[in-house]
């Protein structure tokens, strides 16, 4: 598995000198095959979330309306048609469950890769590599399958939010809804982002700092539903990197001239706004990590250009590479990752 990470990064190294744009395609499309190899090739019982995919996709009947009632059972959703349809798709075609894990992840992956070539014409082949080799990509391709699928259109929403395009922001979040609800729910923060001026971001990050104290005290149980969902694990929550996350970036991005791209600014924007949200809802990793997912797929975008500002740029393109691929790799490693990817025991 770590050999993939290796080859990946080696042909990536060689791209970065290439000006052939079908060798680029083909390359980019390499590194597609290897990234789904190593999350979709896993074992069936592996991680957290396979298990239950598993065995619901098993269960698929072939009346839909019945499918629906074995997903509510496993995942407590059943309006999520466009990812259950897929899938129940898939088995009628006669697909194993083995190979249902790796289409979906294949799928998902070069779906991902598109749409960013969309988000990031100039430099996406360093972007997505960014993607592959971050802490979100074993999670949502090798775990999280129904976010993964809805990543994607995601991404196609985030881009015409960026272009003012409104129509075809509400087309692919409807979309991305049916895929994955609570990412679609998510995408509400597009909205957020045009409402509230980023000047002001520096009071909303110590009112996120003070509600995330209050109820990880436990101060709101008496509120219906809040104490299961918000779930306090003490006050030692409070002391998280992600606390100190945001005025780093916010700083760094003041010091430079990206934020005078408009389209620019918005994606900074909406990463510090996911950056506000995670603040709040530290105290439950289910939120934490399902709201941070969408800053992780987005934020290779921003530090590619961060990266990039350092001259030569031939240079700093194989830094922001060999960074990208030794945080991959660091996280690859990481005991979390390795169960993710791993058989559990029962």
């Amino acid at each position: 598995m770590i050999a993939l990470y290796f080859i990946s990064y080696i042909l990536n190294v060689f791209k970065v000198h290439l000006h052939s744009r079908h060798l680029n395609a083909v390359i980019t499309f390499i590194s597609v095959v290897l990234a789904s190899l190593l999350v979709g090739t896993r074992p069936l019982d592996a991680g957290y979330d396979t298990k239950g995919y598993v065995e619901a996709y098993n269960l698929l009947d072939t009346n839909i309306f019945q499918s629906l009632l074995v997903i509510k059972q496993y995942f407590g959703v059943s309006i999520e048609p466009i990812f259950w349809g897929y899938a129940w798709l898939i088995s009628k075609l006669g697909m194993t469950d083995t190979a249902f894990i790796f289409i979906t992840a294949f799928l998902s992956i070069l779906l991902t890769g598109i749409a960013y070539r969309k988000m990031d014409e100039r430099y996406y082949y360093l972007s997505f590599i960014g993607v592959l080799f971050s802490g979100s990509f074993i999670n949502l391709y090798g775990n999280a399958i129904r976010q993964g699928l809805a990543i994607p259109f995601f991404l196609l929403a985030f881009y015409h939010y960026m272009n003012g395009n409104n129509r075809k922001v509400y087309l692919y979040l409807i979309i991305t809804f049916f895929i994955h609800q609570y990412t679609g729910i998510l995408m509400a923060l597009f909205f957020v982002v045009r409402l509230v001026p980023f000047r002001i971001y520096w009071i909303l990050w110590f009112g996120c700092f003070l509600g995330a104290f209050i109820i990880a005290s436990g101060l709101l149980n008496f509120i219906p539903g809040l104490s299961h969902y918000a779930k306090p694990g003490g006050l030692l929550y409070l002391v998280h990197p992600t606390y100190l996350e945001f005025p780093i970036y916010y700083l760094l991005l003041k010091r430079t001239d990206l934020m005078e791209d408009e389209r620019f600014n918005r994606m900074i924007q909406f990463v510090a706004v996911v950056f506000l949200l995670q603040t709040l809802f530290i105290a439950n990793i289910y939120a934490y990590n399902r709201i941070g997912l969408l800053r992780f797929i987005v934020e290779p975008i921003i530090y590619t250009r961060l990266f990039l500002k350092i001259k030569p740029e031939k240079a700093s393109r194989q830094i922001v590479l060999a960074i990208f691929f030794a945080y991959g790799l660091s996280i690859f490693l990481s005991e979390t990752v390795q169960t993710t990817l791993s058989s559990t025991s029962e």
